[in-house]
């Protein structure tokens, strides 16, 4: 990947389940980043040096990879990736940078492999996790 926008290196980190971006830096407003073969490899809109609203993702190849969203650099909002072959890889969302609200992920073939519900970044309530039901602490009513 090249790094055309702002200082940062523009690194990415898998997190399973869920792909992160750090903050690449640089001057407020819109921001990409591409592969060497001039694809893009991400395109969002960078405050504070942070992200800032939507940030989409895209394979080496062009291919959609997912879409996140920042408030203020931290993760707030729906978050979706996919599979290099298009298959939906997960959905889920974030609150104030923490993984918040329903959740699921598939396998490569379209088969739902983790299914449940998270609260400020922890597992709660009734969860399927590779063909396995697991019970953990209730989710809090809203």
């Amino acid at each position: 990947m090249v790094d055309t926008g702002g200082s940062g290196g523009g690194a990415i980190w898998f997190v399973s389940p869920l792909w992160l971006f750090d903050c690449p830096g640089g001057p407020d407003g819109p921001y990409e980043d591409y592969w060497e073969n001039g694809q893009v490899f991400r395109k969002g809109t960078l405050k504070d040096e942070c992200w800032d609203g939507p940030v989409e993702s895209n394979y080496e190849d062009g291919q959609f990879m997912g879409k996140v969203f920042y408030s203020n650099g931290d993760l707030d909002g729906p978050s979706e990736s996919y599979h290099e072959n298009g298959q939906l890889a997960q959905k889920g969302s974030y609150s104030n940078g923490e993984m918040d609200g329903p959740y699921e992920e598939y396998d490569e073939n379209g088969q739902l492999s983790w299914k449940g519900s998270w609260s400020n970044g922890e597992k709660c309530g009734e969860w399927f996790e590779e063909g396995e039901t697991v019970t953990y602490d209730p989710c809090p009513s809203n």
